[in-house]
Order: C-alpha cells, then structure tokens, then sequence
C-alpha cells in the first residue's frame, strides 16, 4: 500500500507464499497462541457460568442486566485508554499486566460464589474492574502480532489468531455449560481465573523483537504524522483521518457491527422460530456454519495477500459478503439460510485477515494500539444499538427485513471503497 511518498517495505503484491503453519515455529507466536487459546475459552465458560450465577444468587434477570451493562459501559470507556497504554509501555506489557489483574478479579468473584447469594453493589464491583481490564486488554492483543511474529508471517499469524478465537467460541460455552450442570458455578469461575493466570504466564514467557516493520518516512504534510510523531491522541485521529486504508476500515467496522450484532443475535433467532418453524435447534445449526465459515476464510485468508490487485478482490469480497448475508431468508429453507451463513463468515474471515494485516504492516508502530483502539470502539458502540434497533423494528416487522437491509448495508459500506484509488491498489 501507499500512503505517501514511498512504497511500505515488505508490502507488495504477489507476495511469496507462507506457510499456514509458519508461525508455529517461532517460540514466541507458539506461547501466545497456547495463551490465548486458553484465555478465550475461559471468556467462553464465564459467559456461560455468569448468567446462572446471577440468575441462581444475584437477584434475577433485572439484576443481570446491570451487571452487564456496567461491564459493558466499562470495557468501553477504556478501550482509548488501552490504546495508549500499548503505545507507551508496550502491547505484550499490557496484556500481561490485565490478565494477571483479570485472574485476581475472577478469583474475588469466587469468593463471593462460594460465600451464598451475591449482592448486587458486589457484583457491580467485580463487573467493573473486569470490564475497565477487558477494554485494556483488547487494543493491546490487536496490536501485539508485529512483535511477535516475522513480517512475512503477519497473514498467517492473524489467520491462526482467527481459528482459534472461532474455536474457542464453540468450545468455550460448550465446557462451560458441561460445567455448570455438572458442578457449581464457582468451579467455571475458578477455571476462568486459571485460564487468565497461564495467559499471563505464556506472556512473561515472551521475549518479543521490536516492531517487525515500521511505515515508510512521511512528508511533514501526511496527515501530520511527522510533525509530532503521533505522541498524541489528536495527533494520531489526524492520521486516521488522512489515511484512507484506516478510515475505511473503521467504516466497515463500525457498519458490519451495527448489521450483523442485529441479524444475528436478534432477528436470526426470531427467523429460526417464525419463519423456518425450526426453533433453537434450528437456529444452532445455522450458527454452526456460521462458525465452520469462519475457519474456512481463516484459512484462505493469507492467500488473499499474495494476489495482484488484493486490495480490489477484497472489496468485491466485502459486497459479496453482504449479498450473502442478506440472501440469508431465501427460499425460507434451513440448509439455505446455513449455506449463506457459512459464506458470509468465511468471506468475512479472509476479509479480516487481510485488513488486520494490512494495518500491522502499515501503521506506524507508537500509533498502532491506538489505531486498534479505534476499531474497536466502533465495534463496541454498533454492538447496544445494533440490538436495540433490530429489536425495535422486529416489534412492527419482519425478520427478513432486518436480514436483507443489513446484508445491504454492509455491500454498501464495502462498496464506498471503489471510490478510494488508493484504497482499491492496497
């Protein structure tokens, strides 16, 4: 990609092909990834065990509620502060010293499990801290991967990164579920905390290199990069502004997450039981391949960066995606709606690897968590109003509306991107 003056080192098309499994063999990505994998699926069995927590000893559903939401709103807020903590003391620092911090938290809320019913200023204390140290953590393990792994190896990185994290989806709520039937509560919590102390531990383990690659020298008018060298958060909005790669990534962000929170966690589910007459067990098969389309891109996505023209072919990957997605209620048919559904999520898959490395590449490194920062606040900000506005207009229409206008939308905003020459010769 250009974004100045020079072409970014190590950023070219037709890149020579590396292996899925290179990053394996580097110490530091083997410990990272092992943590990490650790680390989601416990995220996956306290998102299963929380729920009956409350609903067994915190007070019921309303209680439940806020809880969430203060964790939510938490996480939120500092996911800035995140940002500009990788920047200043580095990505792999800040991840460790939050899952060390996460482990102490999920340890204080087993003993409150242990000790009978919960109060609600309790476990608004425990909530709190855990969100303030997930909105730290997120940035970071965004920006982390240029430390840690060769350049070459970014693609293949980030596509292992994503296999792990669908992995983990299924396998984490499934344990947590085996868990909380066959045991109590306390004893999901506790494998969490674990889960978040070993993380810790395959971090310390680390030593990374320096940044793998650095951006090319700006001129002092690129988007006011050089003046100040991105020490600041308006510094570093100024370059995201002027970088069209940047600004288009967090567009598509922003707009996928208002699309698919909605289809999938509210209007799907409605589909599933009205129109498809299938109900849980129906919409559970649709998400499956929802999760097997994940790791078919994850795979393919390196591919996606040794290709002439990459930049263009992911566009018109983006738009399909969205056709796919609202293609989702054809025919009204369960295998149709699974079919879809698998290739939205491996289109999106091959799509994010490529723009997650592209940014690694790109950004310059003291901007980077800061950059990832933002994307995730745009994702953090569509998930609340992407539920409530689906829920909002499935109480006066149907859920295929909701599917088709948000598969639309996220062809749109792929779409915009043809606009950007730069953009389409990434």
């Amino acid at each position: 990609m250009t974004t100045g003056s020079r072409r970014v080192a190590g950023v070219t098309s037709g890149e020579p092909a590396v292996r899925l499994s290179a990053p394996l063999r580097e110490r530091r990505f083997a410990l990272y990834l092992a943590g990490q994998l650790l680390s989601q699926i416990g995220d996956g069995i306290y998102l299963v065990t929380l729920p009956f927590v409350m609903l067994n000893q915190g007070g019921g559903p309303a209680n439940l509620g806020v809880v969430l939401a203060c964790y939510g709103t938490a996480r939120l807020a500092f996911l800035p502060v995140g940002g500009a903590l990788a920047d200043r003391l580095g990505a792999r620092r800040v991840m460790l010293a939050a899952d060390a911090l996460r482990a102490l938290v999920v340890l204080g809320f087993v003993v409150l499990v242990l000790n009978g019913h919960i109060p609600l200023w309790a476990m608004i204390t425990v909530a709190v801290p855990f969100g303030v140290l997930g909105g730290i953590f997120m940035p970071a393990s965004f920006a982390v991967l240029p430390q840690i792994v060769r350049p070459e190896s970014l693609a293949a990185g980030n596509s292992l990164i994503q296999i792990v994290q669908s992995t983990s989806r299924i396998t984490g709520p499934a344990l947590g579920g085996m868990l909380v039937g066959s045991f109590r509560s306390g004893v999901g919590l506790l494998i969490d905390a674990i889960t978040f102390l070993v993380s810790s531990l395959t971090l310390l383990a680390i030593r990374p290199s320096g940044p793998a690659v650095e951006t090319e020298t700006r001129h002092a008018d690129d988007s006011g990069a050089d003046s100040d060298r991105l020490r600041t958060w308006r510094s570093v909005l100024r370059y995201a502004a002027g970088s069209p790669l940047i600004r288009m990534t967090l567009l598509t962000t922003l707009v996928f997450n208002l699309a698919a929170v909605g289809l999938i966690e509210v209007a799907l589910p409605v589909f599933a039981q009205d129109s498809l007459g299938r109900g849980a067990p129906g919409f559970g098969v649709v998400m499956a391949g929802l999760g097997a389309g994940s790791v078919a891109g994850a795979l393919l996505g390196p591919a996606l960066l040794r290709l002439r023209r990459r930049g263009l072919i992911a566009l018109c990957l983006g738009v399909a995606e969205g056709l796919a997605l609202a293609s989702v209620p054809a025919g009204s048919s369960l295998v149709m709606a699974t079919a879809a559904m698998f290739t939205a999520a491996s289109l999106q898959a091959m799509v994010n690897v490529f723009y997650m490395t592209m940014l690694q590449r790109t950004v310059p490194a003291r901007a980077l968590g800061r950059v990832m920062s933002l994307l995730a606040t745009c994702a953090g900000l569509a998930y609340p109003a992407s539920a409530l506005l689906a829920g909002t207009v499935l109480g006066t229409g149907d859920p295929e509306v909701v599917i088709i206008v948000a598969g639309l939308g996220v062809s749109a905003a792929f779409a915009v991107g043809f606009l950007s020459r730069r953009y389409r010769n990434l």
